[in-house]
């Protein structure tokens, strides 16, 4: 664990119920040693309940955080969202609390002190307008980003790329997500996953291998020294998402360090 510079915790995840990420995110770092970033949506609390959040995570000691929108419920009948801001309003509302401003009744407030976060968000290269949304983002605050699941350099190449051709050179540190899989079939499930694209071949070959965790292993520290070759002018790094295999996850980390 100590080649790892920190580790996120989810919120509520594709909707689904788990313990306070903050709470969470407390008890781990007591326990790793580790910077922790717990993960903040928008989606399940309004805006009094968001700041008393940050505003506690500030007081277990937290100084980072990593905000998002959130997912839509799948079941949409027994479950119903708030969303009373989104990830580039929260954002700014960080920063406020940052220079010892929160948002009451729809003005601001000053409070007995200020936190200290640096703030993240997420970054999806394959969806629409997301170069637009990241230069929203940039302007809001955004201090760094974490994109989702690649299989595939090409598509952080091309985002990067793309921005470079816009005039809008991508200027924020960006965590590009790995994510070590135990079994073809949940490779297979990823894959179907939204936002989420691997291309047939990679499939084929992953699946293909008869040491599959050593194949899927060995992929992606391929990707990964693609990445870090192609974009070595760029401040990158690479966030982990392991899905059912810490031996995998393991193995990813050594090679990458």
């Amino acid at each position: 664990m100590d080649k790892l510079d920190a580790v996120t915790v989810t919120d509520n995840p594709m909707a689904t119920l788990r313990a306070s990420s903050i709470a969470y995110g407390s008890k781990a770092k007591e326990k790793l040693h580790l910077d922790v970033i717990p993960n903040l949506s928008c989606r399940d609390r309004n805006l009094l309940a968001l700041q008393s959040e940050i505003i506690g995570a500030d007081m277990l000691g937290h100084n980072n955080l990593f905000i998002i929108t959130g997912d839509a419920p799948r079941d949409r009948e027994g479950f119903k969202p708030v969303w009373e801001v989104n990830s580039i309003e929260l954002c700014g509302i960080v920063k406020g609390l940052n220079e010892g401003t929160a948002t009451v009744r729809g003005s601001e407030q000053a409070i007995n002190g200020s936190t200290r976060f640096t703030v993240g968000g997420a970054l999806v290269f394959d969806r629409p307008n997301e170069q637009d949304t990241l230069r929203k983002k940039v302007d809001a605050g955004f201090d760094y980003f974490i994109s989702q699941i690649s299989f595939d350099a090409g598509q952080a190449l091309d985002f990067f790329a793309e921005a470079e051709e816009r005039g809008d050179r991508v200027d924020r540190h960006v965590q590009i997500g790995l994510a070590p899989t135990s079994t073809p079939r949940r490779l297979r499930a990823v894959s179907q996953m939204p936002g989420i694209k691997i291309r047939d071949t990679t499939l084929e070959k992953l699946e293909g291998n008869p040491d599959f965790l050593g194949g899927i292993v060995s992929h992606l520290a391929e990707v990964a020294d693609d990445l870090k070759s192609s974009l070595s002018t760029y401040s990158i790094g690479f966030h982990l998402m392991p899905i059912g295999s810490d031996e995998a996850t393991h193995r990813l980390v050594e090679e990458l360090t």
